[in-house]
């Protein structure tokens, strides 16, 4: 057992730093038993996010003292994380259509061709970037892409259907599965150490899908699917000069 201070749930950074040579023996044991692999950061996120809803029991007090139970934890990452944990590559077909998907909802919000750019105010007052509004786009729609993969195949036989309409108009309680008989809200986060997530009334169902997501992953996209080489290529024959001394460096 670890014995740990209460107010550690607070502060991802010291939660970390206490539990630092335990998160490493975790990951360790997850890829050499299940071949799945966790950073760090990912697997502290998501064992602080349990910690702080005491999933599985994961905490419990003892003389008025707060201990995290090893076996709950591993009871815990086999049950729970590993079981609800599905990965994708980046040129999967269901990301690829997502990412473009994504640039093209983006393109309408700047050029007006939705209500998205005229009623949320944050958009206006930010002044934000292409780049910057796509890639919340891109996040924002991955958890539906991740729920669908998921359930597909855990499921068999099962069909799930997003919605993919790029409408005019901000519809109420829009169903983010559109075959489905209840309504259902789909929220993402980026963030693994959270335990909330909203949905508005109205919704018989609502679904928090963690994302763990690249740190710029629209660069990763042109870096991977459309070949770095190749753009790496065209520049050199504009301007051989500066691409021979970064190729050197």
């Amino acid at each position: 057992m670890i014995e740990i201070p209460k107010q550690i749930l607070k502060s991802p950074y010291k939660f970390k730093e206490k539990l630092s040579d335990f998160i490493k023996i975790q990951i360790e044991n997850i890829q050499k038993i299940h071949n799945v692999y966790f950073n760090f950061e990912e697997l502290s996120d998501l064992l602080l996010s349990a910690c702080r809803s005491n999933d599985f029991n994961v905490l419990y007090f003892e003389r008025r003292k707060l201990f995290i139970n090893e076996d709950k934890i591993s009871e815990w990452i086999h049950k729970k994380l590993l079981s609800n944990t599905i990965a994708l590559k980046i040129d999967d077909e269901d990301i690829l259509r997502l990412l473009i998907f994504c640039i093209e909802i983006t393109y309408q919000m700047f050029s007006g061709g939705t209500r998205a750019t005229i009623t949320a105010k944050a958009f206006r007052e930010r002044r934000r970037t292409f780049e910057s509004i796509l890639v919340d786009q891109f996040v924002g729609k991955l958890g539906e892409v991740m729920l669908k993969k998921f359930l597909e195949q855990n499921f068999p036989g099962i069909k799930i259907e997003l919605d993919w309409r790029i409408s005019t108009q901000l519809e109420k309680h829009k169903n983010d599965i559109i075959n489905a008989k209840k309504k259902v809200s789909i929220k993402s986060t980026p963030t693994l150490a959270g335990i909330w997530a909203e949905a508005d009334i109205g919704y018989d169902y609502g679904i928090m899908v963690k994302c763990s997501v690249p740190k710029q992953p629209i660069l990763q996209f042109f870096i991977e699917v459309c070949g770095f080489k190749k753009l790496i290529d065209f520049v050199e024959g504009k301007i051989p000069t500066y691409v021979k001394r970064y190729k050197q460096n």
